[in-house]
Formats: C-alpha cells, sequence, structure tokens
C-alpha cells in the first residue's frame, strides 16, 4: 500500500515538473525571437525636462528605471517604469517625458528587418543635475 502511495506521488511529480522542463528547453532552441537584435538607443535628450516634471511631481528617488516599447520604426510605443509610485498620474506623466524624448533604431530580427522591440534603461538624478 504505501509503495502504490509513493508511486502515485512520483508519478504526479512527473506530470507537473514536465510542461516546467520542456518551457525550458523551448526557451533555449535557438528560435528567431531568441535572434532579435534589441533596440538601439540613438538619443535621450530630456534630462532637463525629466528634472522638471519629477521636482513639479515631488518624485523623491535616486534614480528611475524603465522600459520602452519601441515599434518597427524605432518610436517608443509604451512606457512601463519598474519601481511603479503609488499614484498613477506620477507614472503616465514621467513616462511621457521618456517616450517623447527618445529617439532609437529599430530591433531587427536575424535577416536585419525592422521589427517590434524594447529597451530597459535607468536615469540617475546626480548624474543628469551634474550635466545640467
Amino acid at each position: 500500500m504505501k509503495s502504490a502511495i509513493v508511486l502515485s506521488a512520483v508519478a504526479a511529480l512527473g506530470v507537473l515538473s514536465a510542461p516546467v522542463f520542456a518551457q525550458q528547453q523551448a526557451q533555449n532552441d535557438g528560435t528567431a525571437r531568441s535572434k532579435v537584435k534589441p533596440a538601439r538607443l540613438i538619443e535621450f535628450t530630456g534630462d532637463r525636462e525629466f528634472l522638471k516634471e519629477s521636482s513639479r511631481l515631488r518624485v523623491w528617488r535616486g534614480e528611475v528605471g524603465y522600459t520602452l516599447a519601441v515599434d518597427a520604426a524605432g518610436t517608443p510605443v509604451d512606457c512601463e517604469l519598474t519601481e511603479e509610485f503609488r499614484m498613477n498620474y506620477v507614472n503616465d506623466k514621467l513616462c511621457e517625458v521618456l517616450m517623447k524624448h527618445h529617439s532609437f533604431e529599430p530591433a531587427k530580427d536575424d535577416s536585419g528587418a525592422p521589427v517590434e522591440g524594447s529597451y530597459e534603461g535607468r536615469l540617475n538624478y546626480m548624474e543628469m543635475r551634474a550635466k545640467d
């Protein structure tokens, strides 16, 4: 009886772990998704505007991390802060500045054709103030 219970538990564990193992293999299979070159930052011109908006919104952080979704033309189309603020209004206003002042070369697939991509960045307030 005990061996039947143990055998059932081992079989259940195998069934539950099989999808995880298959997913790990699929991520490392060298598909086109893994061969996409990410969007490349050309320029960020919004240091002064970002500092001004942060001051107006009373942001008190040392730095802000963010991810921008970039379309196939190299234009930012969506923004998400890594550590969001409590008020969505603050997140939205900071993202507006980030999207307006970034320019990119679009991501490219393995054939060199432009595709949608993303860009992750961080802005440090001390470094921005030193430039100003």
